[in-house]
């Protein structure tokens, strides 16, 4: 699948690059050859770390696993809860974007401001209908990106913004942008369960496998103790 002229240079830059490994070869046995026996133990202590490597992942992929529990994941956290800190302030929150030219505005806000289960159905199709943007935050999200959909000048007080609990109002560009924030996290505040699920999931998983492989180490000992394989010499 290469041109004649460019599988004649290709050809060559292959060959070149295998002389000069060749070479390098050369002059790191001449420069080197003194210190064979490092080289020799470094090469040695690699190989064991990789077969021993190779073997804790066989018995890993061995082990029988079952699923980390909801409730140990909930202990976990209620145990280390300090460990779980917001890092950026986050809120949750919902976003109404539309024209100023649409008439029934103020249904449309009685609907979106509603707690009804209905009204919030009837709401998403009116939306869907009309093309209206509407951005839920259900789950937490870092206020830069809540705030990234609205069009906000330089000098908005966004501190006043995110502390606000009320529906508010954004009118630029013949758009309306309605904005509420229901829910909000400062830095340095405790992670939700919800937020360090996942983490905690991850850290209970890697405590397992650890426990797996410690468990195969001492059964290796022990059996080796036992059968005259190993012998421990105290003093």
């Amino acid at each position: 699948g290469i041109a004649a002229a460019d599988s004649v240079g290709y050809s060559k830059a292959f060959v070149d690059k295998w002389i000069v490994s060749q070479l390098k070869f050369e002059e790191a046995e001449q420069l080197f050859s003194q210190s064979e026996e490092d080289i020799d133990r470094m090469v040695e202590a690699y190989r064991h770390s990789l077969l021993v490597r190779k073997l804790d992942q066989h018995v890993l992929k061995n082990a029988t696993m079952s699923d980390v529990a909801e409730s140990d994941i909930a202990d976990y956290y209620q145990k280390h809860k300090g460990d779980f800190r917001i890092v950026v302030p986050m809120v949750k929150g919902k976003i109404l974007v539309f024209a100023d030219s649409y008439r029934r505005r103020e249904q449309l806000l009685k609907l979106f401001t509603s707690s009804n289960s209905e009204h919030r159905e009837d709401f998403e199709q009116l939306c869907l209908k009309n093309n209206f943007q509407y951005h839920h935050f259900e789950e937490w999200v870092a206020v830069s990106d809540f705030l990234s959909y609205l069009p906000l000048t330089r000098d908005a007080k966004q501190e006043k913004i995110v502390a606000d609990r009320k529906l508010q109002q954004i009118h630029h560009n013949k758009m309306y942008y309605y904005f509420q924030i229901t829910a909000t996290l400062n830095r340095g505040d405790t992670m939700p369960l919800s937020m360090a699920k996942e983490n905690i999931r991850q850290i209970l998983i890697n405590r397992r496998r650890s426990n797996i492989v410690r468990e195969h180490e001492e059964l290796l000992l022990k059996n080796a103790i036992s059968s005259g394989h190993a012998v421990r010499i105290e003093k």
